[in-house]
């Protein structure tokens, strides 16, 4: 009974292996009938660049039999997923099947990055590191396009010579820049005022600059070395600077300013209680700078005189008036050869620029003023005609007036500073004092308020003519 188990067991063993053999016939004679392949389209392998976009290239797969009764084209299943955002090697599986058979594609895409960091180093490049000193570091950042701010990554080696940077990113890209250390001396001199950084002092008093001192920390004291600029007008009220310079041996520049305020008098009641009389006159205007002329006279309460001429400012002549000056007729053409022709040209002039000042001020005016004064020689193409002139404007009822300070604003002058000296020098020891000036000079006008202050200072009261007011007529000489 045993054995014949034995054979039974035997005998199913056999047929075991007789079926496993008979199957492997059998599936091999299919495979030997059917074949499929499966086609990358584009490369198997593939390089992208961080930040780049991977675009899918696909597959293609073909089905055939070897006797050739069927061919065609199968659908291909894509297995995997490329991070675009993420540095590594991604594998893509492409794989078919049909009637049995199977065949199968791998591409493999490295995601990768070739772009080397930067190191950016702060501070001047011009700096110098003073001798014997060590560099002191002025700062630097590094920036990957993968891995973001790595300047903590950053590794420094200095030298006496230079500082050197070096930093890797996580794709192992290393960038190294070096700092060059330039040793010299970059301190400035420093400069120290003696007395205060701005000054007050009163106008017409001296100036005089208080001093400075200044010291380098390698040349020591270069107070010698130091250089000024700028001036201080005491007769002009205004602030003014002073600006003090040194360099030392290395190049090295400091500068510092004083600022000086000129201040004017201001005017009191008693001012005006004095028989020393000043007459400011101004001819041949209005001109476009009259109306900064009256700011000034109206700042001290001053009033003046205008002996107006039809120009293109006339219209000024009723701000003048308003502000309470005094009006007087000069000419309307302040033509020589046509004014002294005749008697009778000269009226005519004369009667044309009264009506031009009624038409702004409202009124006549009975003041006048010889175009040239009444001493004029211009006039003698008509012998005569100043003494005749001179004699009949009173018995008409008019009071000319000519001057006895003379700013030679007209000929002579050609600065502010020079008005002011011929003008002051003029009302030395005098009681009465008719001042000749022009409103179409600028410069003339940026006179005045330094004269109407030093007058001031100096017991002066200032008046608008009248018809009352001290005669002043020069000898006639024609």
């Amino acid at each position: 009974m045993r054995g014949l188990k034995i054979v039974v067991v035997v005998m199913i063993c056999l047929v075991v292996v007789a079926a496993a053999a008979l199957g492997v016939v059998i599936f091999g004679k299919i495979n030997a009938e059917n074949n499929i392949a499966v086609t990358l389209t584009g490369d198997q392998e593939v390089f992208l660049e961080f930040g780049e976009s991977f675009d899918e290239p696909g597959a293609t797969a073909q089905f055939w039999t070897t006797d050739g009764s069927e061919k065609q084209y199968v659908d291909v299943r894509v297995k995997g997923k490329v991070d675009e955002d993420k540095i590594g090697t991604y594998e893509l599986v492409y794989s078919a099947s049909h009637k049995g058979v199977f065949d199968k594609e791998i591409r493999k895409v490295h995601v990768t990055d070739s772009v080397f960091p930067q190191i950016t180093l702060k501070g001047d490049p011009t700096r110098l590191t003073p001798f014997g000193e060590e560099y002191e570091e002025e700062g630097f950042t590094a920036t990957d396009n993968y891995d973001g701010d790595i300047t903590d990554r950053v590794i420094r080696h200095a030298t006496e010579k230079t500082v050197t940077y070096t930093v890797s990113d996580t794709a192992g890209n290393t960038t190294t820049v070096t700092r060059e250390i330039k040793y010299g001396d970059s301190v400035k001199p420093e400069i120290t005022l003696k007395g205060k950084e701005t000054l007050k002092i009163s106008i017409f008093s001296e100036f005089t600059d208080p001093g400075y001192t200044a010291e380098d920390n390698m040349d020591g004291d270069v107070t010698a070395k130091v250089t000024t600029s700028g001036t201080v007008n005491t007769n002009v009220p205004g602030t003014y600077s002073l600006e003090y310079l040194v360099t030392d041996k290395s190049g090295n520049t400091a500068k510092v300013t004083r600022t000086v305020e000129v201040q004017a008098h201001e005017p009191q009641a008693d001012d005006y209680t004095t028989d020393k009389v000043v007459y400011l006159t101004f001819d041949d205007g209005p001109g476009k700078r009259t109306p900064e002329l009256l700011e000034i006279l109206k700042k001290y309460n001053v009033k003046a005189t205008f002996f107006v001429v039809n120009t293109g400012y006339a219209s000024t002549i009723k701000q003048i008036h308003d502000e309470g000056h005094a009006i007087a007729i000069h000419s309307a053409t302040h033509d020589f050869k046509k004014i002294y022709a005749s008697e009778s040209a000269y009226y005519d002039d004369l009667n044309k620029m009264q009506s031009i000042i009624k038409q702004y001020s409202g009124q006549e005016t009975r003041l006048l003023r010889f175009p040239g004064g009444g001493s004029n020689t211009i006039s003698r193409f008509n012998p005569g005609i100043m003494t005749t002139l001179t004699k009949s404007v009173k018995n008409n009822g008019y009071r000319y007036f000519d001057w006895n300070v003379d700013s030679k604003d007209a000929g002579g002058a050609k600065t502010a500073e020079e008005v002011f000296t011929n003008v002051t020098t003029g009302l030395e020891g005098r009681k009465s004092s008719i001042v000749l000036q022009h409103d179409i000079k600028g410069f003339s006008i940026e006179a005045v308020e330094s004269i109407i202050n030093w007058g001031l200072a100096n017991g002066y009261c200032f008046k608008a003519l009248d018809t009352n007011s001290p005669v002043c007529e020069h000898n006639v000489l024609n």
